[in-house]
This record gives structure tokens, C-alpha cells and sequence, in this order.
């Protein structure tokens, strides 16, 4: 599991009772370079997801075809804990992002994802999250849909977490670009 914040004790002891035996690696920086890691499944998440949630994203996971699943806060059962503000900009993003890169994916931008060990294997692994966290959510969804594989979106509810930075967004809209110009050629 990789956990998109500082270490924490208490963030080790919650992934440890909701996966026991989980593999839990700590990456509070960006871009993420010289990561290693692999598995039969990899999670990423950060604080403002709820360990508890991990077993239903990794039995969705483990369905056929399916190469990567989606903790959602916007498919019916979903909730978004975040400012008024940051929810329709939230949704604004990904209803541009979908349309704009033509991603089958609802909540393109939640940072709460399981990939199969397979899927993510042909992707490139964490070489996909080198250019930082959100513009990688973009580029992995693309990526993983691209490999046609399915991508699957679990109803999660997510605690109020720390706005992204005006060069996440700037980043993240570099990639959606670049995305369009692709699906256009």
C-alpha cells in the first residue's frame, strides 16, 4: 500500500486492522521518484481515506478484467467531505477531465485506488506517478483504460483534506492537454 502522507502510527495501526498482513510504504513528497513497488494488488490513498474502506476496493478488485478500482465520491452512495467550494470544483474538474480525455470514470480525481498486480505491472508501475499525485490519478486512469482494462468505482466518504496547490492543478491540467492531444491523433 502506498499512503500519500507522513508516517503515522495511527494511520499503520487502522491498515493493519482493515488488511492485515498489508505492506504499507509512506510517501510524503513529490514528485514520487524511486518508489518501488508491486504486489497482487496496490493501494494508494491518503489521509483523507478511511482504511476501513480497503477490503471493499480490494474485492472489487479481484473480479475479472478489472484493472483498477476507484474509492468514488461520486457514484450513488459516495460522500464528499469536503468544503461546499472544493465539491463543485471537485466535480467540475472531473466532468471536464472525463470528457476532455474520454475516461469511463466518474471520480478521475479521488486518490483512493486499488490496481491489479497486472494492471498496474502494465502501466509502468509507479513510473506513472513520477509527474506528482494528480496529474498520475489522470495519466493512471488513462493509461489503465487504454490497456483496456476495466475500472470499477466504489462508493467511499472522505474526511475534509488540504486543498491542492495552484502547480498540482497547473500540472494536472498539462497532463489533461496532453491526454486530448493524444486521443485526437
Amino acid at each position: 500500500m502506498l499512503y500519500l502522507g507522513r508516517r503515522s502510527a495511527d494511520v499503520s495501526a487502522a491498515v493493519s486492522a482493515a488488511v492485515p498482513g498489508a505492506e504499507l510504504t509512506f510517501v510524503d513528497a513529490e514528485p514520487l521518484h524511486g518508489l518501488s513497488v508491486d504486489g497482487d494488488a496496490v493501494v494508494v490513498m491518503d489521509g483523507s481515506h478511511d482504511p476501513s474502506d480497503v477490503p471493499a476496493l480490494l474485492d472489487a478488485a479481484g473480479r475479472r478484467s478489472v484493472g483498477m478500482v476507484v474509492g468514488s465520491r461520486s457514484v450513488s452512495g459516495g460522500r464528499d467531505g469536503s468544503s461546499l467550494a472544493r465539491r463543485v470544483g471537485t466535480r467540475v474538474a472531473n466532468l471536464m477531465i472525463r470528457h476532455v480525455v474520454d475516461l469511463p470514470v466518474h471520480d478521475v480525481t479521488s486518490s483512493f485506488r486499488v490496481y491489479s498486480g497486472d494492471a498496474w505491472r502494465s502501466i509502468g508501475g509507479v513510473s506513472v506517478l513520477r509527474d506528482g499525485v494528480l496529474p498520475a490519478l489522470i495519466a493512471s486512469a488513462h493509461a489503465v483504460h487504454h490497456q483496456r482494462w476495466v475500472i470499477a468505482e466504489v462508493p467511499v466518504s472522505t474526511l475534509p483534506s488540504s486543498t491542492r496547490t495552484l502547480s498540482d492543478v497547473a500540472s494536472a491540467a498539462g497532463t489533461v492537454a496532453t491526454l486530448a492531444r493524444r486521443r485526437r491523433a
